[in-house]
């Protein structure tokens, strides 16, 4: 994501729908007394940017767990286990 324009917040009172509308290309930064204060996403990107977010951490539990201690079951043991418990609640 690469940021589209930088604006001073003063600029975006002046031009509200024209930067509105530009956030469809890219984040703005707006600057308040020459700093970096906020950045500008169009909600479409916002909504990409928390499912990246939310994948990435999903990743990252994943991978905890694999590393984790304790007892860990293959697939085809798990697999097992829930057949056996599958036929003796038929019998």
């Amino acid at each position: 994501m690469r940021i589209n324009e930088v604006i001073p917040i003063s600029e975006l009172r002046k031009r509200q729908a024209e930067v509105l509308a530009a956030l469809e290309k890219g984040p703005a930064i707006l600057t308040q007394h020459g700093k970096g204060a906020a950045v500008l996403l169009s909600f479409d990107a916002y909504n990409r940017l928390l499912e990246e977010l939310e994948d990435l951490q999903d990743a990252m539990d994943a991978l905890e767990a694999r590393q984790a201690p304790g007892k860990r079951l293959s697939l085809d043991a798990y697999l097992a286990k829930r057949g056996t418990r599958a036929s003796a609640a038929q019998s």
